[in-house]
């Protein structure tokens, strides 16, 4: 699976919102209290994390997805343009409201999550979106949905895309428990995708097992990559019968937010590049470490010179897994 002559785009399906991160002094947060907050910015969050990874490292994308005629849906689609992504095809309706994440993040880097979910409307797979997904030389979706017509969407665009031959990209991330049959819609995404990304309570729910390992090798069948994140861990790559453990890079955890997601974003550059199992376990370790060092999300994930700075202070071939020179 591998891009030739970095023709088409590589799309981000939905879960297009904003992210209002915050850095705060500690938890619990308490009702009538007063904390200092260090930290604020409003900006693109959720998939539009990964879509920037991807576009930073030098591929096209394109975003597909709705947003409201409100502040948020415009911090969203002012934040992709600033980045170079593509929004013609973005649905900007005005009777939607944008999704948006609180998220509260305590000196230790660890977040809270105040969710809203707005109001989408769209709910099936638009005409205008066929074209470019046929097109289109990746496809990435996560499985975050506060409403229905999301994981629709999301699955028929698998679908056209699988019919495409276009290789797919699944991330399932925590799901939303207020979603009835979450976890059968993220099973159906998972058995569509060619390459699926888990952490660890997120590969159990999909194939039962505790065991990373195993997980892996019971998602990496019939060709699949399957990467299972354990943070401070490393990761665990896997297909078909080649398993490899990545260890993770050392870092200053400031903020975990968001660093899925720039695993994602690196991940889909690496995997269409062609990277070894080995190679891309240390790219997508380096994404994470970079992007844990710095707070907040959107345009604070990392570039390609922080992650190659970590590869590099870490005594890896920068050369071979990340060059200077787009491909």
């Amino acid at each position: 699976m591998q891009m030739v002559g970095g023709k088409g785009n590589v799309i981000v399906l939905c879960d297009l919102i904003a992210d209002l991160s915050l850095r705060i002094s500690g938890f619990p947060v308490v009702a009538q209290d007063l904390q200092e907050v260090t930290y604020l910015e409003l900006g693109p969050g959720g998939a539009c994390n990964a879509a920037i990874v991807v576009a930073r490292l030098g591929l096209p994308v394109l975003a597909l997805g709705e947003v409201g005629r409100d502040e948020f849906g415009r911090t969203v689609v002012d934040g992709l343009q600033r980045e170079g992504i593509q929004i013609s095809h973005v649905v900007r309706n005005p009777a939607a409201r944008t999704p948006v994440a609180g998220v509260l993040v305590d000196p230790a880097g660890e977040p809270a999550y105040l969710g809203y979910a707005g109001d989408l409307r769209v709910l099936s797979l638009p005409d205008a979106w066929r074209a470019p997904i046929r097109s289109s030389v990746a496809l990435y979706a996560d499985g975050w949905a506060e409403h229905e017509g999301v994981a629709n969407v999301v699955l028929e665009g698998f679908q056209l895309a699988r019919a495409s031959g276009v290789p797919i990209f699944f991330d399932p991330g925590p799901g939303n428990p207020r979603m009835p049959d979450a976890n059968a819609w993220h099973k159906e995404a998972a058995a569509l995708a060619d390459v699926v990304l888990v952490n660890a309570e997120e590969a159990r729910n999909l194939t039962g097992l505790d065991d990373g390992v195993a997980a892996a090798r019971v998602i990496a069948t019939n060709g699949k990559t399957a990467i299972v994140k354990r943070g401070a861990g490393g990761a665990v790559l896997a297909r078909n019968d080649q398993i490899e453990t990545a260890a993770a890079f050392p870092a200053e955890v400031r903020d975990a937010t968001g660093a899925g997601d720039s695993v994602a974003g690196a991940v889909i550059y690496g995997v269409l590049r062609g990277l070894p199992l080995t190679a891309l376990g240390k790219l997508a370790n380096a994404a994470g470490a970079a992007k844990v060092e710095k707070l907040g999300t959107g345009h604070s994930v990392p570039t390609p010179d922080e992650i190659r700075d970590v590869l590099r202070r870490n005594g890896e071939d920068v050369a071979s897994i990340l060059p200077e020179v787009p491909f």
